[in-house]
């Protein structure tokens, strides 16, 4: 653990969690595929792609494409490159690429894309241009998922003294985050905002607006559940961590 990991300081904590995801940003083997140009539909079907986990080094579905704004680095210090699509140990593609940037891929070219905890991380205007680029990648009936902390369960931790953020600090110290939390519920409260690099913190109203300010129907969004959802391979992608302070919400292109 850090030496420096204070769970009050929100600055410094910034900086060390920037360099745990330098560090965790690994796998054995990467291996450049061929540049043939832009990604268009022809080349996603080609490869067996037909949707994007955002936020992901390596997407654990079978016809998914990984991506993130953190390149990706192997044993033998290979490291991937924007634009450029790799294989991952044998098994998954990745792509690296910012979300602040146009999406490069076509018009509906992709059925899903799945996003765990990353829309908090950036401004509500740089949400819902990435929205509205999702939007325009995905097919007629595509199922975006996203899933961000949820504000309600915050608001209702706090006022109510339910547990939950007694079990959510168990739950952060069991996956080996830094030292216990403080107990106090305003801490507890604040972290929600402060810490992570968070930028916009979200409850289903909020999202739901952001998700039709990019182009999706308000009534083809929905809340769902811990992996329940459209699509069940999607709906899967859901890892268990942190899974008691998540909203889940999928809208239909």
């Amino acid at each position: 653990m850090p030496a420096e990991w204070n769970w009050e300081r929100p600055d410094q904590l910034s900086s060390t969690m920037d360099r745990l995801l330098l560090d965790m940003a690994t796998c054995e083997k990467l291996e450049a595929l061929p540049d043939s140009g832009p990604i268009g539909t022809a080349r996603l079907r080609e490869l067996g792609i037909t949707g994007i986990e955002f936020a992901a080094w390596k997407t654990a579905h079978a016809h998914g494409l990984g991506s993130d704004l953190v390149p990706l680095r192997d044993t033998d210090g290979v490291v991937t490159e924007p634009g450029r699509l790799f294989l991952v140990d044998g098994e998954a593609l990745f792509l690296q690429l910012d979300i602040c940037q146009p999406l490069p891929f076509a018009d509906g070219a992709v059925d899903w894309v799945y996003a765990e905890h990353l829309i908090e991380h950036v401004q509500l205007s740089t949400a819902i241009g990435w929205l509205a680029e999702v939007h325009r990648i995905l097919s007629p009936g595509g199922v975006l998922r996203v899933t961000t902390p949820d504000l309600r369960r915050y608001v209702d931790g706090y006022l109510a003294r339910d547990g939950f953020f007694g079990k959510h600090r168990r739950r952060v110290r069991a996956a080996g985050l830094g030292p216990p939390m403080p107990a106090r519920p305003a801490f507890m409260f604040n972290q929600l905002f402060y810490l992570y690099g968070h930028r916009w913190i979200y409850d289903l109203e909020e999202l739901t607006y952001a998700l039709a300010s990019a182009g999706f129907s308000p009534g083809a969004t929905q809340a769902c559940g811990f992996r329940t959802g459209a699509r069940a391979d999607v709906a899967e992608l859901d890892r268990i961590f942190r899974n008691d302070e998540t909203l889940y919400v999928e809208a239909t292109r």
